[in-house]
């Protein structure tokens, strides 16, 4: 790509027409046509800052990725206990994700489209999911060493656990029709999503079942 003077501003822009494009149309239906009417610019100027339409997605993609994660990093460290940490990370998960509904459904409906896009985005977007796995993993760390949590227990399996827990309650949520949810709905959901995940791994607590 040339190298040129960009404008961060400019840069900004288009991802957020991207994002909200990708949320009204899914990512398959995505055109760089869309995407310049929807910022008022002309088209040319898109590929003066994404090579194609690849690269596009994969740094709208990569945006949310650091803004969801910049919140729950900051809000995370507000709390305590690893237990307060895990319902801190799942209540501002799961707010960002209704703040960003119509982004999130595409990206977790329309998830099979997203194989279109080159092997180094795909790479990104399970690294993105390796590194959230690990915060959550840490987390879960320290609840075992503090006695939180059970001694027993595998703390990188339990993190990708969890953020598929969330997705999962998201998707249930976009399935049903409940995308926009009030503070409290969000709130209610945090607990019981917390309370079926510690129920698991609490040190107070173990299944006497087997399988």
């Amino acid at each position: 790509m040339e190298n040129v003077d960009k404008n961060p501003d400019k840069h900004d822009l288009i991802l957020s027409a991207a994002r909200s494009l990708i949320g009204e149309y899914g990512f398959s239906a995505l055109t760089m046509d869309k995407v310049a009417a929807k910022a008022g610019i002309a088209k040319g100027t898109i590929y003066l800052y994404f090579k194609d339409k690849n690269e596009l997605i994969e740094s709208a993609l990569k945006r949310g990725f650091e803004r969801l994660f910049e919140r729950i990093e900051k809000r995370v460290e507000k709390e305590a206990s690893s237990l307060e940490k895990l319902g801190a990370l799942i209540h501002e998960n799961l707010t960002y994700i209704n703040e960003n509904r119509f982004f999130f459904k595409s990206i977790f409906l329309d998830e099979i489209n997203i194989v279109f896009l080159k092997k180094k985005s795909v790479e990104s977007f399970n690294l993105r999911r390796k590194k959230y796995a690990s915060f959550v993993s840490e987390i879960i760390k320290r609840g075992i060493n503090s006695g939180e949590f059970r001694k027993d227990i595998n703390p990188d399996r339990m993190g990708y656990l969890l953020i598929a827990l969330i997705k999962t309650d998201a998707i249930y949520n976009f399935m049903n029709k409940n995308q926009d949810l009030s503070p409290e709905m969000i709130k209610s959901e945090s607990s019981d999503m917390l309370d079926f995940f510690v129920k698991g791994i609490s040190a107070q607590y173990k299944h006497d079942v087997r399988i």
